[in-house]
Parts: structure tokens; C-alpha cells; sequence
């Protein structure tokens, strides 16, 4: 296990040897870097401890390119640029022994695009950048009873776009960044097996404009970023795994408009996950699964020319809970469930003097649990459902404030030897005040309230 060790801790050093002798490639030619000497990478891959001196049993091999092409082009109103370079690299090491095998791979690449125009006849200037970086590492060990291996590989892209318009004070500006990486990692025994698998993956974008002559700002931005985890572990009595999965989303577009005084923003967001794990063994087994999901989204609206504002939020989180334990003599499970939406309204008028106020939320959530043995079985359920609102507005002449809330719950009890048992409870509040002004007839002014309440409730002997 401890040439094990050496084997897998070596692949940091290779990557990051390669990836700095790919930039060193690019930026000075030919020249000597890290993957050009051949004796550094025998010290730094010498992780089985070997005691031949002359490493007859470790074989390397390394390679680099690198590429650049630069075109330049100007006339007495113009100029144009293009770029575009290319660093590549890899090295290979094995290793062989009387009892073992070891082996590392890496691989690099890098590239760069720019093309750059400005134009001074049309006061236009725009540039446009690409970058990507990828590399790989791999590696495996061989013994006699044991073999190993891991395996990464990432990505990396970048592209900006750059457009200045002086003739038409304009301005715009595009990016987006793509970033993505997996690890994957396996361990064999005599008896026991072990692997781990990971990916990831980010991404972003960016749009932003900007026009002068029309008082206009613009933007708009997106994200998202996402990973899962495997691990599973199995032994000769036991095996266990546990999966993870996550993703998260963003969204913003901002609107500024100066001329007619008006400025919007619209916001969403999303998270969820999602995690799973399960142990058996010899006589027994557990697993447990888990679920959640949240999600907000905003929209504002800012009118000064017509002296209104306007905001609405939406929200909604929700989530699950799945767990089972079971052996020789009995088994027991628990469920969970909960959904809860949200709703909030904010609207005003200057101009017509009325306003708008809404606040409302529901939630609903169901557990459940039982256990069961041979000689008696067991179930108890319990639901629970709550909504309530509250909404005011305000005109020229008139005034409503209302509320209600509204809940249902139900539990029951169930069992094979004892009694069962069976009861819900409904209620509904609703109260409300609404008042009008009227210069011609009197002031008018109502008060209201609504009660209504139901329980049920039932058991059952089995004596």
C-alpha cells in the first residue's frame, strides 16, 4: 500500500510539470523547460524506491510543440492584428519490477486567439479573445495482490468580445467561461475493491451594452455550476456507496434606460440536490436518500416617467427524506416530505395615488414511519397543510386589508396488536376591512370574519 501511495501522489508533480513547461513552450520556443530534461523526471519518478542506480527498469518519455503565428496589417486610418499560439506537451513513465507495475501519463494543451481591428476613418475599435486549456493524468499500479489507478482530466475556455462604436457611442462586451473537470479513482484487493468518481462543471456568460446616444445600459449575466460524487466501497462481508449530485443556476438581466427614465432587473436562481447512500452487510442493510430543490426568482420594475414601481417575488422550496434500515428480525423505514411556495407583490402608482401589497405562502409536509418484526407491525402518518395570504390596497378613494389562513393536518396509527387511531383537523380563518370615501352619500366602512372548523376522529380495537 505504500508504493501505492508514492504511485498516486506523483500525478500532481507531472501535471503541474507539464502545464508549466507548456507556458514556458509558448512563451520562449524551444527553449529548455521542465519536460526537456529527462534527469529531473527520473528523481521526481522514482516512487517505488527502487535501489537500481541506473533505472534500468523505468523507462520516460517526453514530448512538447509549441506553435505561434502573429499577423500584422496597417494603413494610415486601420490596423488589424491577429494572433494565435499553441503549446502542447506530454510525458509517459513506467516502471517494472519483479512483483510490480507502475505507469504515468500526462497530457497538456493550451491555446490563444486574438484579433484586434481599429478602424479611426469610423471611430470603431473591437477585439475578440479565445483562450482553452485542457490537460490529463493517468495512472495505475500493478502489484501482486493489489492494483490502483486514478485518472483526471480538466478543461478550461475563456471568450471575450469587445465592440467600441464612438461614432455611434456605442459599447458592448460579451464573455463566457467554460470550466470542467472529472476524477475518477479505483483501488483492488485482495478481498476489497474501492472506486471514487467525480465531475464538476461551471459556466458563465456576461453580455453588457452600453448606448450613449439613446441613454441605454443593458445586462445580462448567466451562470451555472454542477458536480456529482461516486463512492463505493466492497469488501468480502460488506459493501457500501454513496452518489451525490448538485446544480446550481443564476440569472440576471438589468435594463437601464435614461431617456424615459425607466430601469428593470429580473433575477432567478435554482439550487437542487441530491445524495443517496446505501450499507449492507452480512446480516443487515441501510440506505438513505435525500432530495432538496430551491428556487427564487425577482422582477422590479422602476417607471419615473409614469411614478410607478413594481415588484414581484416567487419562491419555492422543497424536499425529501428516504431512509430504510433492515436486518434478520425486523425492518424499520421513515419518509419526510416538505413543499413550501411563496408569493410576494409590491405595486405603486404615484400618479393615479393607489398601491398593492401581497404576501402569501403555502407549505405542505408528510412523514411517515413504521417498523414491522414477525410478530407485529407498526405504521404512523402524519399531514400537515398551511396557506395564508395577506393582501392591502390603497386607492384614491378606497382602502382593503384582508388575511386568511387555512390548515388541514391528519395523523394516523396503525398496528397489527394495538388499537389504531384516525383524526383531521380542518380550519379556515378569513378576516377583512374595507372602507370607501364618497363625497356625494356617506363614508362607508365593512368589518368581516369567517370561522369555519372541522375534526374527525376514528380508532379501531383489533382485541
Amino acid at each position: 500500500m505504500k508504493n501505492v501511495l508514492r504511485t498516486l501522489t506523483i500525478t500532481g508533480g507531472l501535471a503541474a510539470s507539464l502545464l508549466i513547461g507548456a507556458g514556458a513552450a509558448s512563451a520562449a520556443g524551444y527553449d529548455n523547460s521542465l519536460l526537456n530534461g529527462d534527469h529531473d523526471l527520473l528523481e521526481r519518478l522514482n516512487f517505488l524506491g527502487s535501489e537500481d542506480e541506473d533505472n534500468s527498469n523505468l523507462v520516460i518519455d517526453s514530448q512538447k510543440d509549441a506553435d505561434s503565428n502573429v499577423n500584422v496589417e496597417s494603413t494610415e486610418d486601420a490596423y488589424q492584428s491577429n494572433l494565435d499560439a499553441d503549446a502542447e506537451g506530454s510525458a509517459e513513465a513506467t516502471y517494472e519490477g519483479e512483483d510490480e507495475t507502475a505507469s504515468v501519463e500526462a497530457d497538456g494543451d493550451a491555446g490563444v486567439m486574438n484579433e484586434t481591428v481599429v478602424d479611426e476613418e469610423n471611430d470603431m475599435y473591437s477585439s475578440t479573445t479565445e483562450a482553452d486549456a485542457d490537460g490529463s493524468v493517468e495512472a495505475m499500479y500493478v502489484g501482486e495482490d493489489e492494483t490502483a489507478s486514478v485518472n483526471a482530466d480538466g478543461d478550461t475556455e475563456l471568450m471575450n468580445r469587445t465592440v467600441v462604436d464612438e461614432e455611434n457611442d456605442m459599447y458592448s462586451s460579451t464573455t463566457e467561461a467554460d470550466a470542467d473537470g472529472s476524477v475518477e479513482a479505483m483501488y483492488e484487493g485482495e478481498d476489497e475493491t474501492a472506486t471514487v468518481n467525480a465531475d464538476g462543471d461551471t459556466e458563465l456568460m456576461n453580455r453588457t451594452v452600453v448606448d450613449e446616444e439613446n441613454d441605454m445600459y443593458s445586462s445580462t449575466t448567466e451562470a451555472d455550476a454542477d458536480g456529482s460524487v461516486e463512492a463505493m466501497y466492497e469488501g468480502k462481508d460488506e459493501t457500501a456507496s454513496v452518489n451525490a449530485d448538485g446544480d446550481t443556476e443564476l440569472m440576471n438581466e438589468t435594463v437601464v434606460d435614461e431617456e424615459n427614465d425607466m430601469y428593470s432587473s429580473t433575477t432567478e436562481a435554482d439550487a437542487e440536490g441530491k445524495v443517496g447512500a446505501m450499507y449492507e452487510g452480512e446480516d443487515e442493510s441501510v440506505s438513505v436518500d435525500a432530495d432538496g430543490n430551491a428556487g427564487v426568482m425577482n422582477e422590479t420594475v422602476v417607471d419615473k416617467e409614469n411614478d410607478t414601481y413594481s415588484s414581484a417575488t416567487k419562491g419555492a422550496f422543497d424536499g425529501s427524506l428516504n431512509s430504510m434500515f433492515e436486518n434478520e428480525d425486523d425492518s424499520s423505514y421513515l419518509n419526510a416530505d416538505n413543499n413550501t411556495t411563496f408569493v410576494n407583490v409590491i405595486e405603486t402608482d404615484d400618479e393615479n395615488d393607489s398601491s398593492t401589497f401581497a404576501l402569501g405562502a403555502d407549505s405542505a409536509s408528510f412523514l411517515a414511519l413504521g417498523s414491522e418484526d414477525d410478530e407485529n407491525e407498526n405504521h404512523a402518518s402524519f399531514m400537515s397543510a398551511l396557506s395564508a395570504w395577506i393582501k392591502a390596497e390603497q386607492m384614491e378613494d378606497s382602502s382593503y386589508l384582508g388575511t386568511e389562513v387555512d390548515t388541514t393536518s391528519m395523523l394516523g396509527l396503525e398496528s397489527e396488536e394495538e388499537d389504531s387511531f384516525f383524526s383531521m383537523l380542518a380550519a379556515t380563518a378569513n378576516l377583512w376591512v374595507e372602507s370607501t370615501e364618497n363625497e356625494e352619500e356617506n363614508d362607508s366602512n365593512e368589518l368581516g370574519l369567517n370561522l369555519d372548523l372541522g375534526l374527525l376522529a376514528s380508532s379501531e380495537s383489533n382485541n
